[in-house]
């Protein structure tokens, strides 16, 4: 997909108080982009596989001011194996470092007339299976017609943060590596995600952002994250000395993807942990500093290249009783969690595309067309007793034919990732009292005609992240006059919600209705064909 609209880039500096001052890029007069900036010291050398390190109070950008600090090109992103259908899943290509954590901000470019004006804010948890991805530094995912052209007139602010063995490594041997951040176990990329949140409601409001008016958006893994950040929050452990004990998020926007059930316990990452130790030839018997120091002196290279080996390949979060607790779908159906969405005038946007099984049926699926290759594959999701009780949902293939256990793979993942917990966290928030008008459920079903064949397959569908466009109004990439018309009725929804539009009529009735994005390229509110089915789905994931 061709980018077709080029800019006037011109160098801004913005100045930071005591911080010192930024030097940025402004987009003709449509936006203004501040990349690469740090909120956490280093996640390098001792302190892989620990909790990020907030910069010192007395942190400067610049301390000289002659000599902004340079924030008009991106920094590097997680390392990672980069993953490929005709184009990228979720980033492009570009450095990568274990220097990551630097959030990209795009505002809009200030009105003189009123200097004293607050946009809302809206922060991105980018995707890519927690595997890959980065902070909006594809073409694509530039929000600046989002901004400007779109109407959103809010700060976008796309967060960094760490991935696969750098983020997601887990395990009880991580539990004994205390340092003077305090303790961890894993999910060190949902940590480094809060610090970036917490460093946004700190500094926001030196770009002119309102920080009591922060919406989290994310797609895909980042819509896990931002469910996984939400229950962080609501539960009581985020309200820190940081933001001192304040909501930090007012609104939730999670595209294609929530929690379906309770994440792998400690105990059950060990395997993975094992692994990656035997991979390296790192004796099982030694005590768990000597496996740590010894994991940490591999390069990135050599850790990135291990992953493709392991039979364990897929790291991600897991219930550490640090960031994550047990018991959490009995939360999540719980009184107690309406009760604090109420509480705290929270409201959802949440929904789906058409076709989500067709890409989750190429990445990491089996390998051969048995009941153990599909076991395999799907637990490197799910908990054990998870998987098993996924296999017994769903009707295996009779035959021997390697697509149809694919597709099997990808129907089971994508109703367990996506689907099912969507509308689990639906019903549970309505049947508990939650106004309807504050849950907004949506589909695209929609191919826009620029995602051609070169892209994705056709057979793909309305795939997984295809409604990137419609999100970020991508009108760069040359939609029909039709399809522009619908992109920008579409995206009003996405304006009403970032900037709180009380008066905005989403247009669904009940639980069961999606506002959708039609194949025929219409906007119309549908039935939920597969509500009851798939909550059935969702009670069986989460149990």
């Amino acid at each position: 997909m061709g980018n077709t609209i080029s800019y006037t880039k011109t160098p801004v500096d913005l100045p930071l108080g005591p911080k010192g001052t930024i030097r940025g890029l402004q987009f003709d007069t449509k936006s203004r982009r501040y990349a690469g900036i740090p909120y956490a010291l280093p996640p390098t050398g001792s302190h892989r596989w620990r909790k990020p390190r907030p910069l010192p109070p007395n942190h400067t950008y610049s301390s000289n001011p002659n000599t902004p600090y340079d924030a008009t090109q991106f920094k590097p992103i997680c390392p990672q194996k980069a993953y490929h259908v005709g184009g990228s899943a979720e980033g492009g290509n570009g450095a990568y470092s274990e220097d990551c954590l630097f959030v990209n901000i795009w505002t809009p470019v200030p009105d003189p007339s009123s200097p004293d004006k607050k946009w809302p804010v809206m922060l991105w948890l980018h995707g890519g299976w927690f595997q890959m991805g980065d902070p909006s530094q594809e073409a694509g995912m530039d929000p600046t017609e989002l901004i400007a052209t779109g109407k959103l007139d809010a700060i976008v602010v796309a967060i960094g943060y760490r991935l696969n063995v750098f983020g997601f490594l887990a395990g009880p041997d991580l539990l004994e590596d205390e340092d003077e951040n305090g303790i961890s176990a894993g999910n060190f990329g949902l940590w480094d995600q809060r610090l970036a949140a917490e460093w946004v409601y700190e500094n926001i409001g030196l770009f002119g952002g309102d920080r009591e008016n922060i919406t989290l958006a994310g797609r895909s893994a980042g819509a896990y994250s931002v469910e996984a950040q939400m229950l962080y929050e609501f539960r009581g452990d985020g309200a820190g000395e940081r933001t001192g004990g304040r909501a930090l998020y007012r609104r939730f926007f999670m595209d294609s993807n929530a929690i379906p059930a309770q994440p792998k316990s400690l105990r059950d990452a060990k395997e993975q942990f094992d692994e990656l130790c035997s991979y390296f030839n790192i004796d099982l018997g030694s005590s768990s500093a000597e496996k740590l120091a010894k994991l940490r002196q591999k390069t990135p290279q050599e850790l990135v290249a291990a992953i493709p080996n392991l039979k364990n390949h897929t790291f991600r979060p897991v219930t550490d009783d640090l960031f994550i607790h047990q018991g959490m779908a009995e939360y999540l159906a719980s009184k107690e969690f309406a009760s604090e969405f109420k509480t705290r005038k929270a409201r959802l946007l949440i929904g789906e595309v058409l076709n989500e099984e067709t890409l989750y049926s190429t990445y990491n699926s089996p390998t051969e067309p048995t009941v153990e290759a599909l076991r395999t594959q799907i637990g490197n999701y799910y908990a054990p007793d998870v998987t098993e009780r996924a296999l017994q949902c769903y009707k295996l293939p009779e035959s021997k034919d390697l697509d149809e256990w694919k597709k099997l793979f990808g129907q089971i993942i994508s109703d367990g990732q996506v689907r099912a917990p969507s509308r689990a966290l639906v019903s549970n928030l309505v049947s508990n009292g939650v106004d309807l008008a504050d849950i907004w459920r949506y589909q695209i079903a929609y191919r826009l005609s620029f995602i051609n064949e070169k892209v994705a397959p056709m057979s793909f569908g309305v795939a997984h992240a295809m409604d990137k466009p419609f999100w970020n109004f991508s009108i760069c990439y040359g939609p029909t006059s039709g399809e522009r018309k619908l992109m920008e009725d579409w995206i009003e929804n996405l304006v009403a919600f970032v900037n709180d539009k009380q008066e905005f009529e989403f247009g669904t009735k009940t639980a069961q209705e999606m506002k959708v994005v039609t194949p025929e390229g219409r906007i119309e509110v549908r039935s939920d064909e597969r509500w009851e089915e798939l909550l059935r789905i969702g009670e069986m994931f989460a149990q």
